[in-house]
């Protein structure tokens, strides 16, 4: 008889067990299975950006996106877009591309590489006023300036119109075709100048009415030196400064 009770009780709770197993097994197929969602942090924009404005630190923010929703070209850190400028409207709430900031200078087009309040100018050159052909983008120079006009000075005077002057480009733009450079060989015809808008109206004015010579610098050399115009009258006295 006691045995009987045991097989029962046994059995009572083998019944038990097997009904939570079920219960169990019954409640978790109606769980959605947990995903884990890796995240990415991205910079997008606080509110639209318009185009050719420059990106100040609270114009954007970092913010975790589903790797899946980030796009291969967006801004991963703040660092990469503030202090460069738009190239196109940037909506709110929109990730940062770096397709649309300009943020390398060298690929971006001139304007973008022009600072504030300053001009790019281009003059023509050749051989001689050229250095030879020996000027490259970046170099710095200083522009003499002969001037023969009666008008200007009753006889020839040449000047040191500007110094430190910073060569943005040499020659025309280089034009791709079918997915390959033109290339150009030789002394190109014209140079690009960095100026202050006052600078560009009077090197426009030397450029009509003088003859002008560039002398390039040495890259460390940013010192502008006390000099004074040379003159006809002061040939004979000022044949060696």
């Amino acid at each position: 008889m006691k045995i009987k009770k045991s097989v029962i009780a046994l059995a009572v709770i083998l019944g038990l067990v097997t009904v939570s197993l079920l219960y169990y097994y019954i409640e978790n197929l109606n769980k959605t299975p947990e995903v884990k969602i890796q995240l990415t942090d991205v910079v997008v924009a606080v509110s639209s950006i318009p185009a050719h404005v420059n990106i100040t630190s609270d114009m954007v923010v970092l913010k975790s996106l589903p790797s899946e929703a980030v796009l291969s070209d967006s801004a991963k850190t703040i660092e990469e877009v503030v202090g460069f400028t738009t190239k196109m409207e940037i909506y709110n709430d929109e990730q940062i591309l770096k397709s649309k900031v300009a943020t390398e200078p060298e690929t971006a087009s001139l304007s973008y590489r022009i600072p504030e309040n300053m001009r790019a100018i281009t003059i023509p050159m050749n051989e001689i006023s050229g250095v030879g052909g020996y000027l490259v983008k970046g170099d710095r120079i200083d522009i003499i300036v002969t001037y023969t006009d009666p008008v200007i000075n009753p006889t020839m005077i040449s000047v040191t119109q500007f110094q430190n002057i910073e060569i943005l480009e040499i020659g025309p733009l280089t034009v791709t075709v079918a997915g390959e450079e033109t290339t150009q060989s030789g002394v190109l015809s014209s140079v690009t100048l960095l100026v202050t808008p006052s600078q560009a109206e009077i090197m426009a004015y030397a450029n009509q009415n003088g003859a002008v010579h560039m002398t390039l610098r040495n890259p460390v050399d940013t010192s502008i030196n006390a000099l004074t115009q040379y003159r006809t009258e002061e040939f004979a006295s000022w044949r060696e400064r």
